[in-house]
């Protein structure tokens, strides 16, 4: 015999089971006590919040025959009616589809109005549950509505839907509202843990709290999540590392890990941290996930909303509220992708915040700080005269042959963007960081392998036109490319490689390719 999945085996059989709608609940009871039914409800929600099981546990109740009393302690009742409901064959509760069973009037009239009137001598009410009712068609909610206007005494029609916005006024003002919350993460984990505990497994709140962290709300979802962790365990322990492993869940201090190095201005190490999240297998949602949540907590940790001393409680501290807006906003753009090229949309993501981070702040007290020391220095040089400041100016003034330019980091943002057409365009991202001498511009790098991967896609005709008419747009003039490996101390190195780029610029036009130094001097 095939097992139930787990959120059908542990469905609530009683409106005391109903998890997280405590509200609602009392309404409910309290409509059965003084009964005061009403005979037609919306139960209206986000999907997984016991919508539909609400549904069911009332029916149970306003037809146990029992309930008088048992009053709330119905779940393991066993009486005809009861029963039935609970092994989905009674006809006193009847639920349909309506995004499949009943899309047009013609299936509604039939399944629905025909049998309306009949009713079982062991039942009270005959209670129909239309889920998904917003696909109704016109024509059917029209059918729909002439049984609301004149329901017969012993008729309840529930509605459930996740969309009451496409359901019609004249429908609407016709039933009771009952609107469902989305479900506490703590309720959430509480239900996983019970749930292993019933399944002979170990699971402790902690490790809940991941899953149900994860399941927007929906313990329909969490309990599906749950499952899967199941399926992967081999000693009946659900652990974190299963979990993460098993649905592709980040830790939270990634998102904040990969905002560090941005605001460090340290690209590749944010894009390296990225790619290896997802060759371990992290989703895209988890990711996304990952990033709302740090910005929530940015938020909570500005209005001192939290306290607790973390990492993310020194980024707050170092942002303005204006930037983590912008970085929400630029996270939400992300929301729909095309899955296929989920690690490309989440690289432009990546990229695009940092190119966030290099536009300073308006609030950035370091920033003032910094105008009132230029705004001396202002001061100070009205005091040197005319020819003095030439004079200064003249000996300070470096050689032309000997300038070496560090240009702003978005113009190698730029550059990069040239080449974002083409399918080894990630190659470039592992640029460290770039310098201006002369003709040449320096890519420097932290691995040979990135060079290497490099050189065998750039050295192509194409992709030096590509190469030079971008140099052009962004330097000013059509510069040859020299890969090149980073060091500690990158200016001198330039320094004291000043003869190998002279000879890179004297070999280059002979070659006709962008070549690195370390080819010229294996074939000299």
């Amino acid at each position: 015999m095939q097992k139930e999945v787990l959120y059908r085996k542990w469905r609530p059989k009683s409106l005391t089971e109903i998890l997280g709608q405590e509200e609602i609940i009392k309404l409910l009871i309290n409509s059965i006590t003084h009964k005061r039914l009403s005979q037609s409800y919306v139960f209206s929600g986000p999907s997984g919040t016991g919508k539909t099981s609400t549904a069911r546990a009332f029916a149970k109740s306003v037809n146990c025959e029992n309930y008088d009393t048992l009053k709330l302690d119905i779940s393991n009742c066993t009486c005809t009616s009861c029963s039935s409901i609970n092994d989905y064959s009674s006809n006193a509760l009847i639920e349909l589809d309506a995004a499949s069973s009943i899309r047009q009037v013609e299936d509604l009239t039939e399944v629905m109005l025909k049998k309306i009137n009949f009713l079982s001598g062991l039942n009270k009410f005959k209670v129909y549950i239309l889920d998904e009712v917003h696909m109704l068609s016109r024509h059917s909610f029209n059918a729909l509505l002439k049984t609301l206007e004149e329901p017969p005494d012993h008729l309840i029609i529930i509605l459930v839907t996740t969309d009451p916005q496409k359901i019609p006024q004249t429908i609407l003002s016709r039933c009771q509202i009952v609107e469902f919350k989305s479900i506490d993460e703590s309720n959430i984990s509480a239900k996983l843990v019970k749930i292993a505990q019933n399944e002979k497994l170990i699971l402790t709140t902690k490790d809940a709290r991941i899953i149900a962290s994860h399941a927007n709300g929906s313990l329909r979802n969490a309990e599906n999540l749950l499952e899967k962790c199941i399926l992967k365990q081999n000693n009946n322990k659900i652990d974190e590392n299963l979990i993460r492993f098993t649905l592709g869940i980040i830790t939270d201090d990634i998102p904040v890990e990969i905002l560090n190095y941005l605001h460090s201005k340290d690209l590749n190490s944010a894009l390296l941290l990225l790619n290896e999240e997802i060759n371990k297998g992290s989703s895209f949602s988890s990711i996304m996930n990952g990033f709302r949540k740090t910005c929530l907590k940015l938020i909570h940790y500005k209005y001192g909303l939290e306290t607790k001393k973390s990492e993310i409680n020194k980024m707050a501290s170092i942002l303005d509220i204006t930037t983590i807006k912008k970085i929400s906003e630029i996270i939400n753009t992300k929301d729909i992708i095309n899955i296929e090229n989920f690690r490309l949309n989440l690289e432009i993501m990546i990229i695009e915040l940092f190119e966030l981070f290099q536009i300073p702040s308006n609030e950035n007290t370091n920033s003032i700080s910094q105008k009132k020391n230029i705004d001396q220095i202002e001061n100070d040089d009205i005091k040197i005269s005319a020819n003095q400041k030439n004079s200064i100016q003249s000996k300070s003034k470096p050689m032309p042959s000997k300038n070496i330019s560090q240009h702003p980091q978005s113009d190698l943002m730029k550059f990069i963007q040239a080449f974002e057409n083409k399918n080894w365009y990630w190659k470039m991202k592992a640029i460290k960081s770039y310098k201006v001498n002369e003709n040449l511009l320096n890519l420097y790098f932290t691995h040979k392998s990135q060079i290497e991967m490099l050189k065998v896609e750039i050295n192509n005709p194409e992709n030096i036109k590509l190469a030079r008419s971008a140099t052009k747009s962004i330097w000013g003039k059509e510069l040859l490319l020299n890969l090149k490996l980073t060091n500690n101390n990158e200016e001198t190195n330039d320094k004291s490689n000043k003869n190998d780029e002279a000879l890179f610029l004297s070999e280059a036009s002979k070659y006709g390719k962008l070549i690195s130094l370390k080819e010229i001097e294996n074939e000299s």
